[in-house]
């Protein structure tokens, strides 16, 4: 019979082995005659030396040994067995077939023999004692099993329950990361951290905290109810105010070191209070196990807590100090995003009060640089329209005025590159004729363009024109483009505005000149603000084409620019997408030209003594009939007596506002009204639509602009931006 090398757990009717040695086949087939009816697994050896391979292989029940074998006997065998762990307390039953002495039976029980038989050996006795061994290895073996069963389930119970501890830990330290990241503010956040501990880790919690300009502070407290405790009541009467807890607190925020007390032994409490008073307190309140742990960031410690237990069940060790520091460490997180969040929020504030102070002084100087100028462009104009002037003195005040226009442009450029890097370009988009306003701005320029001696060509060949788009800001593009080209063209240059249809079916507007040109290495940087990129000499502030792209692509549209080099010329293409509405509206321009004239009442309202005089003559000269105020009382005075068609009100009056005029006069009538002021941002121009204008002027102002915005009268009622 054969059996597996190794002996496995046995179930209680599984058939168990048993060894027979003996050197005579005919012996070994006896012995398994005599052995069949026990029904077990029986394993013959020839020799000692095979019984020894057998063993090596598995476990047996009991060996049946003959003493009396050539080569390696019985008690060589024997010797040998009880050498080897596995089997050192197998039973061996010794045959033999010589009586021998009692001498040399007990050799045999001294080599751990369990029984000596000699043969003739009767059948009936040899089952017997072979059954008993037998049924005490299979009892053996179930109470192995049973207890490889109890150590399974204990090490399983085990793995569970500490597999519950740790979900339950990151249950509870996700919970706590979300109640310590819910408040922004540090006391509140010290105080969810307090309640966080009490009850789920301590009796008792004290946070310590130090805002890096104080020293240590007591900023939350936390405690289970009391009433039923004397200790836990008495620690949290008096622990919080006394020195041992300032003092406990300052150790651990100073070394920056965990301390976890779990006996109030002297030694124990010595290495967290080194004032013997203080350890004292800390015995009398029954205090029975005391962590306290740091609150630290990457660079710094915020504070300290301090947890202590009154409840002698309460567990301490490793595994509650660490989750302690793992707690404290997600406190130190969120008070730290805290506090990056009200750096940033100061921050954030600081720079908006820093914009808006900008944009305050940014209207202010607006205002103060536009309001010299407008005196002084309208007594130009009305100089230039004398019809005896001499040549040289229309020169003169030619030169004057652009050079008022030029100044009030650098003041427009520097507003709207403002709005457009704060994103607040406002654009009133209705249904337009491209070409018309193409016009109007090369009319804008032809007196330059005159003045220069510039061949220009225009070529309008585009059949789809109508773009949905803000007329003013529409025409502002093409008059940057035209005016940039008129600039960097010598006298006597040429200059050609090309209109045509992509295939694509964008309306594609060239303005190509033979000027200065732009060299390779400066084209990519020709739309960025504040580039003059080598034409420092000819003016300006750099801000005109940095606009004019921005407002392209606000009407969802691409500019380029192309130049073979210095000298070379230059050409900037701007597509448009073309709009599929058809409308019969016709778009209204500005012209210098005057068809006929309607004379109306008008109450102008200006505090600066030099603008108010020119506009009033010069509107009195155009057949206006001009009533002047220079502030809201005057303004009301002369409306109480006369009615009047049109109100031209400055935004700004010593009294008061205009807006605020504005609304007590119109509450007495509707009046179409123009604000006139030096200031162009777009808040400016949103209060004065709110307070019920209808155009906002921005001075210095344009007198044809002014004069055609008065002819429409009550015509035009819709509120646009006019700024110029």
């Amino acid at each position: 019979m054969s059996t597996s090398a190794h002996a496995t757990v046995k179930e209680p009717d599984e058939k168990v082995s048993i060894l027979i040695v003996d050197d005579r086949p005919d012996k070994l087939l006896a012995y398994e005659a005599m052995l069949e009816e026990l029904q077990q697994n029986l394993v013959r050896a020839f020799s000692g030396r095979e019984a020894l391979r057998c063993l090596l292989r598995q476990d047996f029940a009991v060996i049946l040994l003959d003493v009396n074998m050539p080569g390696m006997d019985g008690f060589e065998t024997a010797s040998l067995i009880r050498k080897r762990v596995r089997s050192e307390t197998t039973p061996i039953i010794f045959i033999s077939a010589v009586n021998d002495t009692e001498t040399h039976v007990a050799h045999g029980y001294s080599l751990g023999g369990v029984d000596y038989i000699l043969t003739p050996v009767v059948p009936e006795i040899l089952r017997a004692k072979i059954a008993v061994f037998v049924d005490l290895f299979k009892k053996t073996e179930q109470v192995k099993r049973q207890a490889e069963e109890r150590a399974r389930l204990v090490h399983e119970q085990a793995a569970r329950a500490e597999a519950e501890a740790r979900q339950e830990r990151l249950a509870f330290l996700a919970d706590a990361s979300t109640v310590l990241a819910s408040s922004l503010e540090y006391q509140e956040t010290f105080q969810n951290l307090a309640r966080l501990i009490v009850p789920r880790l301590a009796d008792f919690c004290l946070v310590h905290a130090t805002d890096g300009t104080a020293g240590l502070q007591q900023v939350a407290e936390a405690h289970r109810a009391a009433q039923d405790e004397p200790n836990l009541r008495k620690l949290a009467e008096y622990y919080p105010r006394s020195g041992a807890a300032s003092r406990g607190s300052t150790h651990i925020f100073e070394t920056e070191e965990s301390r976890i007390l779990c006996d109030m032994g002297e030694e124990t409490l010595s290495s967290l209070f080194e004032r013997e008073e203080d350890r004292e307190l800390v015995r009398s309140m029954g205090v029975s196990s005391l962590i306290a742990v740091p609150i630290r960031t990457r660079d710094r410690v915020l504070g300290a807590i301090t947890m202590i237990n009154t409840a002698p069940e309460r567990s301490c060790g490793p595994d509650e100090l660490s989750l302690a520091e793992e707690l404290a460490h997600r406190a130190a997180l969120a008070l730290e995003n805290a506090g990056l969040y009200k750096a940033a929020q100061k921050a954030r504030n600081e720079a908006e009060r820093a914009n808006l102070a900008k944009d305050q002084f940014l209207a202010m100087l607006s205002h103060e640089l536009r309001t010299p100028l407008t005196p002084v462009l309208t007594s130009v104009l009305s100089m230039e329209s004398e019809p005896d002037l001499p040549e040289d003195i229309r020169e003169s005040l030619q030169m004057i005025r652009r050079n008022v226009e030029l100044e009030a442009r650098l003041i427009d450029d520097l507003l709207d590159l403002t709005r457009i890097s704060k994103g607040k370009v406002q654009l009133n988009l209705e249904l337009v004729d491209a070409h018309s306003l193409l016009r109007n701005a090369l009319e804008i320029c032809q007196q330059e363009i005159d003045h220069k001696r510039l061949a220009l060509t225009v070529d309008l060949t585009a059949k789809k024109v109508r773009l949905k788009a803000d007329p003013a800001r529409l025409q502002q593009i093409f008059w940057n483009l035209i005016k940039n080209a008129v600039k960097f063209t010598p006298n006597g240059g040429q200059l050609r505005v090309h209109t045509s249809n992509s295939g694509d079916g964008q309306l594609k507007v060239e303005v190509s000149d033979t000027g200065v040109g732009i060299d390779a290495n400066s084209l990519p940087k020709i739309f960025d603000a504040f580039e003059q990129i080598g034409r420092m000499r000819f003016g300006g502030l750099g801000l005109g084409l940095a606009i004019t792209k921005a407002l392209v692509e606000n009407h969802k549209g691409s500019i380029r620019a192309a130049s073979d080099g210095l000298n070379k010329g230059s050409t900037f293409t701007a597509l448009f997408p073309v709009s599929a509405e058809v409308s019969a509206k016709a778009i209204p321009t500005v012209s210098t030209r005057t068809g006929e004239r309607q004379s109306m009442r008008i109450l102008l309202v200006e505090d600066h003594e030099d603008t108010n005089r020119s506009l009033t003559n010069l509107l009195r000269r155009r057949g206006y009939h001009v009533q002047a105020a220079h502030s809201v009382k005057t303004a009301l005075d002369l409306a109480a007596t006369e009615q009047f068609d049109v109100l031209v009100s400055d935004i700004g009056l010593p009294d008061g506002s205009g807006i605020e005029l504005m609304r007590m006069l119109h509450s007495e009538r509707p009046l179409f009204a123009i604000a006139l002021t030096g200031y162009g941002m777009e808040e400016d121009i949103r209060k004065s639509y709110d307070g019920g204008f209808d155009h906002h002027l921005v001075k210095p102002v344009d007198l044809n602009k002014l004069d055609f915005l008065i002819q429409q009268g009550k015509v035009e009622r819709e509120p646009q931006s006019a700024a110029i």
